[in-house]
């Protein structure tokens, strides 16, 4: 079944379907030419994006994804205030490094957004082509992104990384399932998915990684507190939460009123989202258009709780992933906002074939 680290996944934003799944599908790629020796035959790559990639990836920063992916950066541990100037100097020198070597990929012409082709197994699909220096292609791989950071492959099976994992004692699929499992054993939905982490690694390490992802999401909320400025996109959209924060802070000194909570709480959601929608580094929670809201309630929790403390931070992260585990496993977010952009366009027709996303790529 899907894990706590499934479901939360730190990256950049401003999108998981758009920017944090092509970035892993063209890092497989790249991966893929080099354990198959067909790199030393390339000398150039073409991308095409379909469904919401074609339509929105421009803006999504889809290609940028794909370029830092093709040489081998992970949404995690990539470096967001070094990627204009790496992206800057694909473009001007026409190449991309590949596993070390460099091939020719100019972005304007070898990243292609399809916006009215359809591919069969889900809208949002990626096909990436290797070719030889006389033009035949050497290798063509289909990824899909089925929404929250879910990579699966061109036969819907889902992407993982070594041998699958052990099952868990206290496997659940469904809300009923879930609150059988605690009536039954005493359990919290906490513990529940404490136990079911702990037959993958250590109850320390599960501690530690999901606290790891805490700090991600209060990185997010700070750096949101900061910074000033447009956004990026054509909008000229300003960020407000750095002003935000200093008009709370002025009011907060004697200020009696208890609403002043909700204030703070919508400020730290808002900052996050301004940190996604600027492409920084975000966590998925389960999407990064949702990431705002869950670090909002725990720096809450943390900040206006008398003794809160990490146990309580690790508690609620993990009963939230539980909930979040129910809807992973029984629909695709993707599909599901991409069909009601659709019906509020005036179109009834649904925009492909969901597919259920489990187990998705995993992130160490």
């Amino acid at each position: 079944m899907l894990s706590f680290f499934d479901i939360f996944n730190i990256g950049f934003g401003p999108s998981s379907s758009h920017t944090v799944v092509p970035m892993r599908a063209a890092r497989r790629f790249a991966e893929h030419l080099a354990a198959s020796c067909e790199l030393a035959r390339t000398a150039s790559v073409k991308v095409e994006l379909f469904g919401s990639l074609g339509h929105t990836g421009r803006g999504h920063g889809s290609d940028t994804a794909v370029i830092l992916g093709l040489e081998g950066e992970d949404p995690e541990t990539v470096d967001v205030d070094a990627i204009a100037g790496r992206v800057a100097a694909v473009a001007a020198s026409a190449k991309v490094t590949l596993a070390g070597k460099a091939v020719d990929l100019l972005p304007a012409q070898a990243i292609i957004f399809h916006k009215k082709e359809r591919m069969p197994l889900h809208p949002n699909g990626m096909r990436f082509t290797a070719f030889a220096p006389d033009g035949a292609p050497v290798v063509e791989r289909m990824y899909y992104s089925v929404g929250g950071g879910f990579v699966i492959g061109a036969d819907g099976v889902p992407l993982t990384d070594g041998d699958a994992p052990p099952t868990p004692p206290y496997p659940f699929s469904t809300g009923a399932g879930l609150l059988e499992i605690c009536a039954n054993t005493g359990l919290s939905m906490s513990t529940v998915m404490l136990e079911n982490e702990r037959a993958v690694r250590s109850e320390a390490d599960v501690k530690a990684s999901v606290l790891r992802v805490w700090q991600a999401m209060e990185g997010s909320i700070k750096r949101g507190c900061e910074r000033e400025g447009i956004l990026p996109g054509g909008l000229k959209v300003r960020r407000r939460a750095a002003g935000l924060h200093r008009k709370l802070r002025s009011a907060e000194r004697g200020n009696a009123d208890p609403l002043i909570i909700m204030d703070w709480v919508n400020l730290f959601a808002l900052a996050v989202n301004e940190e996604n929608a600027a492409g920084g580094l975000v966590v998925t929670a389960p999407t990064n258009g949702a990431a705002g809201v869950i670090p909002a309630v725990i720096q809450y929790y943390r900040r206006f709780t008398p003794n809160a403390d990490d146990e309580g931070t690790i508690r609620f992260l993990l009963t939230a992933a539980a909930i979040a585990i129910l809807y992973k496993e029984n629909a695709s977010i993707s599909c599901v906002m991409q069909n009601a952009r659709r019906r509020a366009a005036g179109d009834d027709g649904r925009i492909g074939v969901c597919i259920r996303p489990t187990p998705p790529e995993r992130v160490s």
